[in-house]
């Protein structure tokens, strides 16, 4: 469209030029006039149909031949270079070719010297015009360069906008499945764990009311078991709540122990067997995931019915060990049970237990050992 403008602009500054000298005037004005009208009809209709811009084209040419014939003067002949149809020498040879046939019909007004030197001007002039079109052009190409990437990056920034919105509404979204589904878990615990530990609190605290008038020291003492259970079980809640009100996804091995004392003391307060403890080779302040403390409890209670139910034993050794990198749960008992290297695979593959805490220690990276040699032991090893 720029270029049609400056074709119909650059036509009425010919027209201007040569109507003085122009025989025919007003034919000389219509025949402009039908130049710009077919130029800009040109443009505009995109060449939707190839026989009707045949027939403009060609009457197009005829009308610009009438046009420089009546202009008078050379500049006329300039109006071939607005024949877009064809290419830039052609024009120029269609050009010089209508002022030589000018200058032949009027020969006894025009030299050869000044059809020569005006042949050469004509010449000049459509290099002229050329090469403003040629800048023109480079200015279009580069606005349209420049408002392209300016209309890509605008697309880009808003792909990127949206995107990170995308991005925080997802991170906001798993964040608050995981906090939902970490009170789960720890409402679920506390259910199932200080639930247990009250209700068995309770049945103490009847059973010393019944013996506190036959056996006042059987009584005071499951009294104190009731009140250590109460203890326990408060303590694991203060510790959940804790978690849930500070957010933190990680506990000190100080909380680990204690929840790992209250599940051993419970287990020998309702058995009566013997279980032997080591905590010296881990220190109190070493920061543990939520999720392995909750996985190591149900582990240590897990073990620890196992080897009453399936080796009768009567006594257990847990050890814990950590440090910086790794944290270590290792329960041996003294029972008797038909685990070993030949049949393992089938016990874990058909016992839920088992199979469950192998999934959870290869999916954090961590180790795990089953041995039955002089009494079952579980190894575990857990990146912190």
């Amino acid at each position: 469209m720029l270029r049609t403008i400056s074709n119909n602009t650059i036509l009425i500054v010919l027209t201007a030029i040569g109507l003085p000298k122009s025989a025919y005037p007003y034919i000389f004005i219509i025949a402009a006039a039908l130049i710009m009208v077919i130029t800009t009809y040109d443009s505009i209709d995109g060449h939707v149909n190839e026989e009707n811009n045949k027939i403009l084209s060609v009457t197009k040419l005829i009308i610009m031949a009438v046009y420089s014939m009546l202009s008078g003067q050379i500049s006329g002949f300039l109006v071939f270079f607005f024949f877009d149809e064809a290419k830039a020498y052609i024009r120029v040879i269609i050009g010089i070719s209508m002022y030589v046939l000018s200058a032949a019909a009027m020969a006894k007004e025009i030299s050869a010297a000044i059809c020569i030197v005006e042949t050469f001007l004509i010449i000049a002039a459509y290099l002229i015009i050329l090469i403003v079109y040629k800048m023109m052009e480079q200015m279009e190409n580069r606005k349209r360069n420049y408002d392209a990437r300016i209309t890509a990056s605008n697309v880009s920034e808003m792909h990127e906008k949206r995107l990170n919105e995308q991005l925080t509404i997802q991170n906001y979204m798993a964040e608050r499945n995981a906090r939902l589904i970490e009170r789960e878990n720890i409402s679920r615990n506390i259910h199932n764990n200080v639930g247990h530990s009250i209700t068995a609190a309770i049945m103490t605290l009847d059973a010393a009311d019944m013996l506190y008038d036959v056996e006042p020291d059987e009584a005071r003492k499951k009294m104190n078991d009731a009140n250590n259970r109460m203890r326990g079980s408060l303590e694991s809640i203060r510790r959940a709540v804790r978690v849930l009100d500070e957010g933190e996804s990680e506990l000190t091995a100080a909380d680990l122990t204690s929840e790992l004392d209250m599940i051993i003391n419970e287990f020998m307060m309702d058995t009566g067997i013997q279980i032997n403890k080591d905590y010296c080779g881990i220190t109190g302040a070493i920061k543990i995931p939520h999720n392995h403390v909750e996985f190591l409890t149900g582990v240590l209670r897990e073990m620890l019915t196992n080897g009453v139910k399936h080796g009768n034993a009567n006594e257990f050794f847990v050890i814990l060990l950590g440090d910086s990198a790794h944290v270590r749960l290792d329960i041996s008992d003294n029972g008797h049970s038909d685990f070993d290297s030949i049949n393992g695979g089938q016990r874990i593959a058909g016992g839920f237990g088992l199979r469950k805490i192998i999934t959870y220690v290869e999916k954090c990276g961590g180790k795990v050992q089953f041995e039955n040699e002089n009494g079952f032991r579980t190894t575990m090893e857990l990146p912190v």
